[in-house]
């Protein structure tokens, strides 16, 4: 009986004591599960010639070619998104990597138009295949970076100017996820290009 007594006070102490302490405020913890995922799988090995580029992309203009999607910011047009296309041996890198480094960043606004991937055709100029036609290439802010331009305009969709933000991703070795950046062709650069093959 004196245990019950005993018992009941301690009940009666705990639940006053919790009320003159007031209510706790839980804090809400951010889990983000999203890691660069720098395996052979998310950065593959990056071919070097026309043969290698046929060896791991395939023939141009094939169904595989354009058979992997991410989704873009300013992709068609300024703060208006969209699909960008490409082979699936660059899928993790593009869509996983590329993507989820410049959106975790929050960065979202340093993309501008044309975003684009896949695309059938030939080189300007030529009548040799264009890395587009694999799915092994990305041009990234066209508009503000054409072909022959010999810098890079880091200005995004916002305003902002992110200087080398973007190339830095997507180029070379960590943290950029191993494309070859158009830029340093010397006869023609192009700094809105970046293709995963080189020597060609």
């Amino acid at each position: 009986m004196a245990l019950g007594i005993l018992a009941r006070r301690f009940a009666a102490t705990v639940i006053l004591a919790a009320a003159v302490a007031g209510p706790t405020v839980a804090h809400a913890v951010v889990i983000d599960p999203w890691v660069h995922d720098h395996s052979d799988a998310g950065v593959p090995p990056r071919p070097s010639g026309y043969t290698g580029l046929v060896q791991t992309f395939g023939q141009p203009c094939s169904d595989r070619a354009n058979n992997s999607r991410s989704w873009w910011p300013s992709q068609s047009a300024r703060n208006v998104a969209g699909y960008v296309y490409y082979h699936p041996y660059i899928a993790r890198d593009v869509g996983y990597n590329i993507r989820n480094h410049v959106a975790h960043d929050h960065n979202d606004g340093s993309v501008d138009y044309l975003v684009g991937g896949y695309n059938c055709r030939t080189i300007r100029g030529s009548t040799s295949w264009s890395v587009h036609a694999f799915g092994a290439a990305i041009d990234t802010n066209s508009a503000r970076n054409p072909l022959g331009q010999s810098f890079w305009n880091g200005k995004g969709a916002d305003g902002y100017d992110y200087g080398r933000y973007l190339p830095n991703v997507w180029r070379g070795p960590y943290p950029g996820h191993g494309f070859f950046w158009g830029i340093n062709w010397d006869s023609r650069p192009d700094p809105m290009h970046f293709q995963y093959v080189t020597d060609y």
